[in-house]
């Protein structure tokens, strides 16, 4: 299924110009262009990168250390998510496959749908005795 896409951001025009050229390229050159738009990638490292999904790692480490933890999403933000491991096999998967069973040249990589509040209370009941308040910010 193609969608129609109108990114709103710089971030968002630099990736589909990049899959566009691509696509082009692979069409005119017959280059083996591939493409994959990931979900958010999460992992267990203790390294903030500011991204959205970063709380889900944070809150550990927070939790642990301080016993509460400030969480920059709002409750509700619900964003697809995958673990770093299943990223990599999925990649690895993808750029050995045959290129006569592709159909297209940019693919999106299902993840989880993770909802703030469920991961949130979840993670509170493991290590009990913690909080957790929600300040959204610009991620």
């Amino acid at each position: 299924m193609d969608s129609i896409l109108q990114p709103q951001t710089i971030y968002g025009v630099g990736k589909v110009f990049n899959e566009m050229s691509g696509d082009y390229f692979a069409r005119k050159y017959d280059m083996d262009f591939r493409s994959l738009r990931l979900p958010g990638i999460v992992s267990s490292a203790k390294y903030a990168f500011n991204g959205t999904t970063d709380y889900t790692t944070e809150i550990f480490f927070d939790l642990l250390e301080k016993g509460h933890y400030n969480c920059f999403v709002k409750p509700c933000a619900a964003m697809p998510m995958m673990y770093l491991d299943d990223c990599i096999d999925a990649l690895v998967m993808f750029l050995k496959a045959d290129p006569n069973n592709l159909k297209r040249t940019v693919y999106n990589l299902g993840g989880i749908k993770v909802v703030p509040k469920e991961f949130v209370d979840a993670t509170l009941k493991l290590i009990e005795g913690t909080t957790c308040d929600y300040k959204p910010d610009y991620r």
